[in-house]
């Protein structure tokens, strides 16, 4: 059962819940916007140093470049170029010229302590790369022979010859110190190819070590994983917590430039505006929570002038005096409760009228009705308490309605109690324990509020015993055909041991009468006695009663009727076309009501063309398979039906013969025995038929079954 709650409370709470969330919701997201708006500043000054720096390594390194250019074009006629160059650009603490071999041939350096000439620089990178593969050649950061401060050198050809420009890195450091971040921590790092630190102007200890920072977050999340001037958050590796950064690249040496900001600063330096936005929205909470209050208050006031106004009125005080509300829709509301509370008071009238009239039609009907409800009886009407020879409704009431139905049955029901069903047939069970067979339809009604099924009974068990009788009355004229068929068959074998008795006796009086013409005789009337016996079985086992289901070939069967009706069939001159199936099916069913149903047929075919004195007299029986479907058609020429009377040959006591020659039974047990008994379908219609280009008038009787029957 649910909980029951209280509206005032449900009110309130969502009063104070709404404005509460609203300026939780607004403060966050002030704060959201406070903190991208912060980060996008942050970003674009960032941008902006990476391009200014960039800007000024690629000046440096073009000036070198630019100088390298001028040593080789005036270095063979004047040999003070070298010193010129050394002592007037801060950035280069040396030049060397070394000779195809390697070895230093000439130089100049800002300190000459280290270096003398024929030294032999063979082994180093910046020589063997431009000896062996390129033009000029930048190197990676190194510790420098010459002054043992951390270097790049530039190495170029000059015709026989290699020159090499040693490069200090304290001006490119100086410039850099000069961007600071909000804590005074340095912006900027600038790493080579590989990742080896070239500066850091906040641990140059990382510098001199030529740490390599390529497998750090700085790389990892960054620059292997970002585009140049996009920002994102990486670890530290000088100091702890995470950082914001970008960086760049430098095309002539591959180098990365880093701008870097602490991100937990940036985070400190918003924490005084955040304070500050979560003391306003406290206090506009607090003043949300007040103002709800004061208006459910008031709301509340009113809706407890209004429920004490309607009890009033559900009690019957009509005249009350009703005051106005605070609010319109409340008064409005008010005033419709009064015009529904008349409204009520019509309905309950003609509902109260609805539900007399149906409990007078509920037990004035001709039917037995059952009202139920998850399978428990509620209600029955008198016809039910006359049908099951019951005293008081209190004998069903509140019991289970399959204790009434016969339990063979009890699937079906279950299986039809929860939908709406067309008419099915099943076995109840009166008070006194006896059965009997019932008609039953359910249909789920609305009742009082409630689905209700109502289930009509109607006691079929009369209509049972009527067809049961109109079957064996149909069986009894088959059996008065069959009587003349067995005439038929009787008569020529019955003639021929007449004739054998007679010659026999006139051979014997004029003493002519030999032992082998005994014996012949003999034989001729022992072979019609046997033909006699024969036909004898085939109709005694034509009339059986066994209700016994068989597996029969279809086409074995209908040679066994026709071979019951052959004799008679010649005896009207009426000639047979059979055309069957090439593979034998199997029919599971009665074969003997089979025979019944085709016998029919054949006989009204018999005495139609006795009735309309037709001369080339045939029947056409054929079978074939369609849509999953056994076919038998049987044709005749004998005239066809009247087209008035076509749709009524298989009504019961329907003919068109004479009172003494048709007892109208025999198409309508035929049509049962296909459609109830066998499942399938029989039809009647008129067609044309073509024999010996001769067209005449005749019927057609189709019989369609199930070939989920036939295996």
């Amino acid at each position: 059962m649910n909980k029951i709650k209280s509206l005032k409370k449900e009110i309130l709470q969502l009063l104070v819940l709404f404005s509460i969330s609203v300026i939780i919701i607004v403060g966050i997201l002030t704060i959201w916007k406070l903190y991208n708006s912060k980060i996008e500043i942050i970003k674009h000054n960032q941008n902006l140093v990476l391009k200014q720096v960039s800007i000024e390594v690629e000046q440096i390194l073009q000036e070198i470049e630019d100088i390298s250019l001028y040593i080789s074009e005036n270095y063979s006629y004047n040999y003070l170029v070298l010193k010129n160059i050394v002592e007037t650009n801060k950035n280069i603490s040396s030049i060397l010229i070394l000779d195809k071999e390697g070895i230093i041939e000439d130089f100049y350096a800002v300190s000459n302590l280290n270096i003398y000439k024929g030294f032999d620089y063979s082994n180093k990178n910046y020589f063997k790369k431009v000896k062996n593969y390129k033009k000029y050649y930048w190197s990676n950061v190194f510790l420098s022979s010459v002054d043992e401060e951390p270097t790049i050198s530039y190495s170029f050809k000059m015709q026989d010859k290699i020159g090499v420009i040693m490069i200090k890195l304290t001006e490119l450091s100086n410039f850099i110190q000069r961007f600071k971040n909000t804590d005074n921590s340095h912006m900027l790092r600038i790493f080579d190819e590989t990742g080896i630190m070239i500066l850091n102007p906040d641990s140059k200890q990382f510098v001199l070590q030529r740490f390599n920072a390529s497998s750090l977050s700085v790389f990892t999340d960054l620059i292997n994983k970002k585009d140049p001037f996009t920002q994102a958050i990486f670890n530290g590796f000088t100091k702890k917590g995470k950082q914001l950064g970008a960086y760049v690249k430098v095309k002539k040496t591959a180098w990365s430039i880093l701008v870097r900001q602490s991100h937990d600063d940036i985070l400190k330096s918003l924490t005084s505006i955040i304070v500050s936005i979560v003391l306003v929205v406290l206090f506009f909470s607090v003043i949300a929570i007040f103002l709800s209050i004061k208006i459910s208050k008031k709301i509340f006031k009113s809706f407890d002038d209004m429920q004490s106004i309607t009890s009033q009125i559900a009690d019957g005080h009509y005249n009350i005096k009703v005051n106005q509300l605070h609010y319109e829709e409340l008064n409005n509301l008010l005033e419709s409760f009064n015009k529904m509370q008349v409204e009520i008071d019509k309905r309950e009238d003609n509902l109260q009228k609805s539900l007399n009239s149906f409990k007078g039609l509920f037990n004035s009907t001709m039917e037995s009705i059952v009202l139920s409800k998850n399978g428990i009886i509620i209600d029955i009407n008198n016809v039910s308490l006359k049908l099951f020879q019951a005293n008081s409704r209190k004998d069903f009431v509140n019991k289970p309605m399959f204790n009434f139905i016969d339990e063979k049955y009890h699937k079906i029901v279950k299986t039809n109690l929860i939908k709406n069903t067309e008419p099915y047939e099943i076995e109840l069970i009166k008070l006194n324990g006896k059965r009997f067979q019932a008609l039953v339809q359910g249909k789920i009604i609305e009742f009082e509020g409630e689905d209700i099924r109502l289930t009509a009974v109607i006691d079929i068990t009369e209509l049972k015993q009527k067809d049961q009788l109109l079957f064996q009355q149909s069986k009894m004229a088959s059996m008065g055909e069959m009587i003349g068929n067995i005439a038929h068959q009787w008569r020529q074998p019955l003639n021929t041991i007449s004739t054998c008795a007679s010659g026999i006796k006139f051979e014997k009086e004029f003493g002519v009468l030999d032992n082998d013409r005994v014996a012949d005789t003999m034989d001729i009337i022992v072979e019609n006695t046997q033909f006699l016996s024969k036909t004898i079985d085939d109709f005694r086992n034509f009339f059986k009663s066994d209700k016994k289901t068989e597996k029969f070939v279809t086409k074995i069967v209908i040679k066994r009727a026709l071979k019951l009706l052959d004799a008679s069939l010649k005896n009207y001159e009426i000639e047979l076309f059979e055309n069957y199936l090439e593979e034998e099916l199997l029919y599971e069913g009665l074969s003997n009501e089979f025979i019944q149903v085709f016998v029919n047929i054949i006989n009204n075919s018999k005495d139609a063309f006795i009735a309309n004195n037709v001369e080339n007299r045939v029947i056409y029986i054929n079978e074939k398979v369609e849509s999953n479907n056994y076919i038998l058609e049987i044709k005749d020429n004998a005239g066809g039906i009247p087209e008035h009377i076509i749709d009524k040959v298989f009504e019961p006591y329907f003919t068109t013969k004479h009172k003494a020659q048709g007892t109208g039974i025999g198409l309508y047990m035929s049509h049962q025995i296909i459609v109830d008994h066998m499942h399938g379908s029989i039809i009647a219609e008129n067609i044309n038929v073509n024999y010996e280009n001769e067209h005449y008038l005749g019927a057609c009787f189709r019989i369609s079954l199930p070939l989920n029957k036939t295996t």
